[in-house]
This record gives structure tokens, sequence and C-alpha cells, in this order.
């Protein structure tokens, strides 16, 4: 869903992704063909982390959430371009490479990977943010 803010500045709803609490951020702006997204967690409707202890786990939420706010801009996950990827342990480095596999083909998006001691919330072990030019997956 789309929702203009200015003339030239969408926000970037899916009803497969849940709006931040308080109305303190928006998860997605559309600019012209680009799109920026808020950092995406795997945070459930009930504040516990999805996916567990597992880092894994919580990378494909977060992952299948852009792949969600990519379509609903009207592209596809094929469109990101930039990621920064925030982990808070370093040892679950495969298993956010693993997930990441699963979402992602060549041309790969260009990917800063920072180690983190804290998230929003404790349970939280991944959070990742990203930047799309729709049409430019193909």
């Amino acid at each position: 869903m789309q929702t203009t803010i200015s003339d030239r500045i969408e926000q970037i709803t899916s009803r497969l992704v849940p709006e931040p609490p308080g109305g303190i951020f928006s998860n997605a702006l559309k600019v012209g063909d680009q799109v920026f997204l808020a950092g995406m967690t795997a945070t459930g409707e009930d504040g516990a982390a999805i996916g567990g202890a597992s880092a894994y786990e919580q990378a494909r939420v977060c992952f299948q959430r852009i792949a969600h706010l990519a379509d609903a801009a009207g592209g596809s996950i094929a469109d990101v371009v930039k990621m920064t990827v925030y982990l808070k342990n370093m040892d679950d480095r495969a298993g956010l490479l693993r997930a990441r596999a699963g979402f992602f083909t060549p041309p790969l998006p260009c990917s800063t990977l920072i180690g983190v001691n804290a998230l929003a919330r404790p349970d939280l072990l991944v959070e990742v943010d990203a930047a799309l030019v729709l049409g430019a997956g193909g």
C-alpha cells in the first residue's frame, strides 16, 4: 500500500510487515524509483523474536519482510542495491549468510556487516536495513 506524505515522498506499507508502534518512524519510504527501508527485525506481534535464538531464522524473517515491502513498492527483492546488517554475535555470520543466500542472486547487493552488542530488544540477534532502486533487478 502507498500513502503520499508529500508530493515526492510516499510511505510504503504491507499488511505482512507490522508497522512500528507509536508512529515514531516509517518502515519504508519511496522517492521516485528509490525505496529506503528502516531496519527490519524478527519482532513478532507479541513482541518476542520470531525464530527464537536462531540468527538464521531471524535473518530469514528480516529478508522476507524486505521482500514484502519491495513488492508493496512495486518492485522485488532483486531491486535491493544496498544493505546494512547488524549482527549481535559474529559467530552467527554463517547462519546469516545462509539465510541471505535464500533470497539474493547475482548481482548481489552491496552490503555492510556491523557487529553490535545490543539491538532494540535483548532477544533480537539480527537487524537489516536496505535501499532499493525499483526496476534495477530486472
